[in-house]
């Protein structure tokens, strides 16, 4: 087992988008002070320190409330990132998340690769993180306190330098176990400041003297006793965001934020395999007002170049009612991934087909409304009128009793009867005289009839179909009405 953990020393900071203020921020919490910034701390602000010794040290301070919520959030959402390259993930609150990366090692041919695709993208989003890296979890977690580059401990191939890790471990402070304060002082006042000094005395002593929760700690971090933690799994809904140190004031300027939290979601369902099926953004103003709004789609796969475009066309009526501090977007619907079973050389074709038409439904019910647009749609009933439903244009929202009666439709079969393209609603009444039948002109029979009897359990329509063609050439769909002997010409083939 090879476990790296992964921990953000400034995450309270990160999690509000002020890590990066020009100005001097420090979050405060039940009247102290949690975390400073840069600016902050060059004026002797530190952690632990009271609101009012802060405020003595620097009149123009801004003090920020600490919030945990969007902390876990933000942790999660980089758990969420990580499992890109680890199915194995533990949240180590509250601010560390832990990977175990036997299995990358095959996926990524080696660990110096893998390292290189953690520092460079959180070098992209400008975090701070310490890595720690060993054969057991809790052992991982308490190296990250002193990042330790990995490349002191294991090599390339991922096999681990057990002397280096040794002294490693030895060399830590005990104030890093997961053990009470008293059992900290103690152990202090006798002396005792490494995980060295402790892992030398017996074990049967240190359980009589402390209790148990030292001997199992340290049996932990050898991998002497299973470490079980919950493995994290994605949530059920995508939400993340993006903070922007003195506001964007342009549409042109948030192009950027929408296609990386757009990238997010594409990494978030590729891990889900599904689709989402709404876009519910959300900006946050330096004034602290808010202004939601949503986009629906209709896409059967996720295209993130088109979905851009998309976003920036719904932007276009909307006018910003000032500098937007903070750009978040959430995503609560979702279908499964289709499965089509199609041809091998129809298949591509074919789907890109049904993505074009998506994007230009989506397009239309941006410039004109989705109420506006309409689509027919397949439904099963005996009558030929009563085959075809007017709904809302939405395509990937199809049944798929709707996809069995259009496959049905449309199967190159030989067996199938032809159908007009067009029907007339309400069916147009025809003369029919000794002569012939006359509608708008002469009809010619050329092929029936076929029989159509059924709705029995309503009103009963027993009706004889025909072919016929009109004296200026065109087919026509007529049929009998077998109950009152009357002709009807009910639509034209194309």
């Amino acid at each position: 087992m090879l476990w790296l953990c992964l921990r953000l020393p400034t995450l309270p900071l990160d999690a509000l988008g002020a890590k990066s203020s020009a100005g001097m921020l420090a979050l405060r919490h039940n009247n102290i002070i949690v975390m400073a910034n840069d600016a902050a701390q060059q004026t002797g602000i530190a952690a632990g320190m009271s609101v009012s010794s802060a405020m003595s040290l620097c009149s123009t301070l801004e003090l920020r409330p600490r919030d945990l919520q969007a902390e876990q959030q933000y942790l999660e959402n980089i758990a969420l990132w990580a499992y890109r390259f680890s199915g194995d993930i533990c949240l180590c609150p509250p601010n560390a998340v832990l990977l175990e990366l036997s299995a990358s090692l095959r996926l990524f041919k080696n660990l110096a690769r893998l390292y290189r695709k953690f520092i460079s993208a959180f070098r992209r989003r400008g975090l701070s993180v310490q890595l720690g890296i060993a054969h057991t979890p809790l052992a991982a977690e308490l190296l990250s306190h002193q990042n330790i580059s990995p490349a002191k401990l294991v090599n390339a191939a991922g096999q681990l330098h057990h002397d280096e890790l040794h002294n490693a471990l030895q060399a830590l402070p005990i104030d890093l176990l997961p053990l009470a304060l008293k059992t900290l002082n103690t152990l202090r006042e006798m002396g005792m400041h490494t995980l060295g000094n402790i892992q030398d005395l017996p074990r049967a002593e240190l359980e009589r003297r402390f209790g148990k929760d030292i001997t199992t700690a340290l049996a932990k971090l050898q991998g002497e006793q299973a470490d079980i933690r919950p493995k994290f799994a994605p949530p059920d809904t995508f939400n993340s965001q993006r903070h922007f140190d003195g506001g964007l004031h342009s549409k042109q300027q948030l192009r950027f934020p929408i296609s990386a939290l757009l990238s997010e979601l594409e990494h978030y369902l590729r891990l889900r395999q599904c689709l989402n099926r709404d876009l519910q953004w959300e900006f946050h103003y330096l004034d602290g007002s808010k202004e939601a709004w949503s986009l629906v789609l209709s896409q059967r796969h996720f295209d993130r170049r088109s979905l851009i475009e998309l976003v920036m066309l719904r932007l276009e009526p909307l006018s910003l009612q000032g500098a937007v501090e903070t750009l978040s977007l959430r995503c609560e619907q979702f279908i499964g991934n289709e499965q089509h079973c199609e041809q091998l050389f129809d298949a591509a074709n074919s789907n890109k087909q049904q993505e074009k038409a998506a994007q230009v439904l989506d397009k239309l019910k941006l410039r004109l409304g989705s109420q506006r647009c309409h689509q027919f749609s397949l439904q099963d009933a005996h009558l030929p009128e009563l085959n075809w439903v007017l709904r809302d244009a939405h395509t990937a929202t199809q049944t798929p009793s709707h996809n069995k009666l259009q496959a049905q439709a449309t199967a190159p079969n030989a067996t199938n009867l032809l159908r007009p393209n067009w029907l007339c609603h309400p069916p147009e009444a025809i003369s029919g005289t000794a002569e012939g039948l006359f509608w708008q002109g002469e009809l010619h029979l050329l092929q029936g009839p076929e029989r159509f009897d059924g709705q029995w359990w309503l009103q009963r329509q027993t009706r004889d179909y025909y072919i016929a063609r009109h004296q200026h050439g065109a087919l026509c769909w007529v049929f009998k009405d077998c109950l009152n002997r009357r002709w009807y010409l009910h639509g034209f083939f194309g």
